[in-house]
């Protein structure tokens, strides 16, 4: 899984389209393409929340879907809406924290008027999923996928959170990622950008999903967080970040290879 996310890095962001698009579908998101690519021409692309950010994000949606298709938790057609919101869910983002709902609200006003043409049911589908993906949200839609009660809009928005971050989720081009997330923080807030890419910022992350949707952990990626966690001890993260970040980080990585998969 993690060569897949780093051969996508390789080179400029691709965007490839969803599996699950109609044609019409496939139009919007070229459209949606066609802004990101104007953004990043004129300079306007953080350095985390990029074209690269959106083409991972869309691969993992896919990923996430099928698995959610084959488990009878969602249909294609919601897991197509599903991927063409994360082809959207950033647009117009301008690297500042994320301490509000702004930039989401922002991107799912911008992506309804392109979808207008799909209908309102598909942008109303669209607009949730867009609107779920604020980190404020996390924790409550895992909550509501994971309920007895869970209808298939609440597992499409949780899959959606997942999907946002699981290229950061991964072992190796996680902390990278981490990295670039702390440059686009660094002129908002040092403070924040610093904990970005410490230990102790790193583990809170890995601790927030955690807890995985069905999907994620049919998957595996529970696992993959799980030995993410425990390679912290028995320093733990606090004694790693006190370290020189060399002599740290192959301690952490010394301890995640000796772990079983």
């Amino acid at each position: 899984m993690e060569h897949d996310f780093r051969s996508a890095r390789l080179g400029p962001a691709r965007i490839v389209p969803s599996a699950f698009f109609t044609a019409g579908q496939r139009q919007v998101a070229a459209g949606i393409v066609d802004i990101l690519d104007r953004d990043a021409a004129i300079g306007h692309e953080p350095p985390y929340h990029s074209r690269h950010h959106v083409a991972e994000s869309v691969v993992a949606m896919d990923l996430l879907c099928q698995q959610a298709i084959k488990l009878g938790l969602i249909t294609p057609e919601l897991a197509a809406l599903g991927a063409l919101a994360m082809v959207g869910h950033d647009l117009g983002h301008d690297g500042t924290l994320p301490d509000t709902t702004r930039l989401e609200e922002y991107a799912a006003a911008e992506v309804a008027k392109l979808a207008a043409g799909l209908g309102a049911a598909a942008v109303a589908v669209m607009t949730e999923v867009i609107l779920a993906t604020a980190p404020s949200r996390v924790t409550d839609n895992l909550a509501r996928a994971r309920s007895p009660q869970a209808t298939p809009m609440d597992m499409l928005c949780a899959i959606a959170n997942e999907a946002d971050v699981l290229a950061s989720l991964l072992p190796t081009l996680g902390w990278e990622l981490g990295d670039l997330l702390a440059e686009e923080w660094s002129v908002h807030s040092p403070t924040r950008a610093a904990l970005a890419r410490s230990f102790i910022g790193r583990r809170t992350f890995l601790q927030l999903y955690a807890r995985s949707t069905p999907v994620a952990a049919s998957l595996g990626l529970t696992r993959v967080i799980a030995r993410g966690i425990d390679a912290f001890a028995p320093d733990g993260p606090q004694a790693l970040d006190q370290m020189p970040r060399a002599e740290a980080m192959a301690r952490y990585n010394e301890r995640l290879g000796a772990m079983p998969v």
